[in-house]
C-alpha cells in the first residue's frame, strides 16, 4: 500500500516537473517571439538600423528554437506555436507573430492555473 502512494506521488511530481519545464520554455518563445515582433515593426517604420535588427531577430530566433526544445510531448500546442514561429521569415510582420504570442500566453496562463 505504501509502494502505490509513493508511485503515485513520484507520478504527480514528475507530470508536475514536466509542466514547470513547459511553462518556463513557453515563456522564453512568448518573450523572444514578442521583442522579434517589436524589432520588425520598429524595422518597418525605419527606426532601427539594419544591423541592430538583423541582430535582434537572430538572437530571437534562436532563443524560439532553443526553448522549443525543451517542450515536453505533453504540451503539442505550444510545439506546433514554436514550430510556426520557427518557420517564418526574419522579416515577418508583427501581424504573423503577435497571434502565436497570445496563443503561447494563453497555453501559459491554463499552465499556471493547472
Amino acid at each position: 500500500m505504501k509502494l502505490v502512494a509513493l508511485l503515485s506521488l513520484a507520478l504527480v511530481d514528475a507530470c508536475s516537473s514536466g509542466q514547470r519545464a513547459d511553462l518556463v520554455a513557453i515563456k522564453g518563445i512568448r518573450s523572444a517571439a514578442a521583442e522579434w515582433a517589436l524589432v520588425n515593426r520598429e524595422a518597418e517604420r525605419g527606426r532601427l538600423t539594419s544591423a541592430f535588427a538583423k541582430g535582434m531577430r537572430e538572437a530571437a530566433r534562436e532563443n524560439i528554437a532553443k526553448e522549443a526544445r525543451a517542450i515536453t510531448q505533453t504540451n503539442p500546442q505550444a510545439a506546433h506555436h514554436a514550430a510556426v514561429l520557427q518557420a517564418l521569415p526574419s522579416n515577418a510582420t508583427p501581424g504573423l507573430i503577435v497571434p502565436h504570442v497570445k496563443a503561447l500566453r494563453q497555453i501559459g496562463a491554463a499552465l499556471e492555473s493547472s
